[in-house]
């Protein structure tokens, strides 16, 4: 839920007052023009903008309230796609899948692998693609190497930023497919 939110950069009102629900299994997309905010308001919600006024709740807890144990909780629940993937160009797609696990839970290193190739494999890539570099990867794979990452902690409400951008219309709509199947297979919030 957000409720009233602003966001300013300087004198830039980017954000006005902006109020939403998005409930659970659902999916909300949103359209602009580049500028208009799409990502200024995924970035503002997973508190990584500050926001001049407004209440952001997630899972029934205020954000600006939530205690550091809280926020942590909330951060697992989360997974995100940001713009062009973002992938560490440094690791593997399967080092990349692990990055969240690595943070949040301790498991085995063998483990982790194990789970980043059933992510790995849940979006449609290939296990050969496990072991290769971003640099290796076609856009549509790094897409979906960047959704394999962002659902690693089995998270209940998933945030994609431009997820289709840059992808021509074959590979926007396979995608497209991909995230509505992984709705109803998952459960998940997009």
């Amino acid at each position: 839920s957000v409720r009233d939110v602003s966001v300013s950069f300087g004198d830039k009102q980017i954000l006005d007052r902006l109020s939403l629900d998005v409930r659970r299994g659902e999916i909300l997309g949103f359209v602009g023009a580049s500028g208009s905010g799409k990502s200024v308001l995924l970035r503002t919600v997973l508190g990584l903008n500050r926001k001049q006024s407004g209440t952001i709740i997630l899972f029934d807890q205020d954000i600006d309230k939530a205690s550091e144990l809280q926020k942590i909780g909330l951060d697992m629940r989360v997974g995100v796609l940001f713009q062009h993937g973002a992938l560490f160009s440094a690791l593997t797609v399967a080092e990349n899948v692990m990055v969240p696990m690595r943070e949040y839970l301790d498991l085995s290193p063998e483990l982790m692998r194990e789970l980043a190739m059933v992510k790995i494999a849940l979006v449609g890539l290939q296990p050969d693609a496990a072991d290769k570099l971003p640099s290796e990867l076609s856009g549509g794979m790094i897409k979906r190497a960047a959704l394999a990452r962002a659902l690693a902690l089995d998270p209940d409400i998933v945030f994609l930023d431009e997820p289709t951008s840059g992808l021509d219309p074959i590979g926007a709509a396979a995608f497209d497919e991909l995230i509505a199947n992984l709705r109803d297979t998952l459960g998940l919030t997009v």
